[in-house]
């Protein structure tokens, strides 16, 4: 699932893995471990759901368990606008941790379906070509480079890999909730395509 140009570079270099205890970090979590890759997690705890207490829990576990180092961020309050001020939090905690501990990249559990749903959320705007295929597997940040390397693995691979392996992970229930904008393409359109 991950090209063996990028595991090589993985192996080579600081990482750290944005992680949710989702399917999506989840499965790259035990992919990176599985290509001998070095990194360490970081997560945020929004406190919005009962659940976030159980996916911390499970986080601290893992780092425990494979002997990686874990960074916690409890984010403030978010009365509104929670998509894009959650998304502010965890990359500004995200930039200070790889600033500080001098990791050269950040690794997300984007896939590919996430990918065809920026396309089609990017459409819909109107936006141009380049927003169109601005999700890339590696794209530049000021100190860094952020890593996608499951740009091209679809969803279902990802689950299917964590049914065949009994790989616990949690469901975020609010990414069903229709009233979000990316969750209506996601559910009404992208996934039932890919």
């Amino acid at each position: 699932m991950i090209k063996p140009s990028l595991v090589k570079r993985l192996c080579q270099e600081k990482n750290l893995l944005a992680f949710s205890a989702g399917g999506d970090s989840t499965a790259l979590f035990f992919l990176l471990l599985k290509q001998n890759i070095s990194f360490d997690i970081a997560i945020v705890n929004y406190n919005t759901r009962e659940q976030s207490k159980k996916e911390i829990t499970y986080a601290q576990a893992l780092a425990q368990k494979y002997h990686k180092n874990i960074f916690i961020k409890t984010a403030p309050f978010i009365d509104k606008n929670f998509e894009s001020k959650a998304r502010e939090i965890r990359y500004k905690f995200f930039d200070t941790l790889m600033q500080k501990y001098n990791y050269q990249n950040l690794l997300t559990g984007h896939h590919l379906n996430d990918k065809f749903e920026w396309f089609l959320m990017q459409l819909g705007k109107g936006a141009g070509l380049p927003e169109l295929i601005n999700l890339k597997q590696l794209s530049q940040r000021k100190n860094y480079t952020l890593v996608r390397p499951l740009l091209n693995t679809t969803k279902d691979e990802l689950l299917d890999f964590l049914k065949n392996n009994d790989i616990i992970y949690y469901e975020d229930k609010s990414n069903e909730n229709l009233q979000f904008k990316r969750n209506q393409f996601r559910y009404q359109i992208s996934n039932d395509f890919i």
